[in-house]
């Protein structure tokens, strides 16, 4: 009869043990999948605001502020883009410019506009800070929330503007 009751109590905690386990990794999976949705959200307004900035390059300065400003244009208004499935707007953006013929050149980019005329390239990411439920315990500071950031570079072409990144 003893033989027995160990036996279920072995179950029990055998039992316990894979619950947690099985608990944590779904919540690691939550979470992951939703910063994965943000992250394609950003993604999204990244490409989409490289394009428009792109779209404004036209060799002056009033070009390269009309480019600055387009990011944040689209971040605005009533058909605002935002991420969060929609709910929350996108206010941490860095819009920076590059010269180069075929590809932007790394050691020019800038985020001020220095010689106009050269800068074909734009770079805009924008970031968010993630809310997280279950990662928190593998976070070092204990914080509520992970940054996720996304970014894309378009280029100004004759007449129209393409991603390049």
């Amino acid at each position: 009869m003893s033989d027995c009751r160990s036996k279920r109590g072995f179950v029990l905690i055998v039992t316990c043990i894979a619950l947690v386990i099985l608990m944590a990794v779904a919540g690691l999976g939550i979470d992951l999948g939703r910063m994965y949705l943000i992250k394609s959200e950003l993604q999204a307004f990244a490409d989409a605001a490289a394009l428009s900035a792109a779209l404004r390059l036209d060799g002056t300065d009033q070009g390269i502020e009309g480019a600055r400003q387009a990011p944040a244009e689209l971040a605005a208004g009533p058909n605002a883009m935002m991420w969060d499935m929609g709910t929350r707007p996108i206010t941490e953006i860095a819009t920076s410019f590059a010269k180069g013929e075929t590809a932007p050149d790394p050691k020019t980019w800038q985020a001020d506009s220095k010689g106009a005329g050269e800068l074909r390239f734009v770079r805009v990411v924008a970031s968010a800070q993630a809310p997280v439920i279950f990662l928190r315990a593998f976070q070092p500071l204990k914080t509520d929330a992970a940054m996720v950031a996304a970014s894309s570079v378009a280029v100004k072409t004759p007449g129209t503007a393409r991603l390049v990144q």
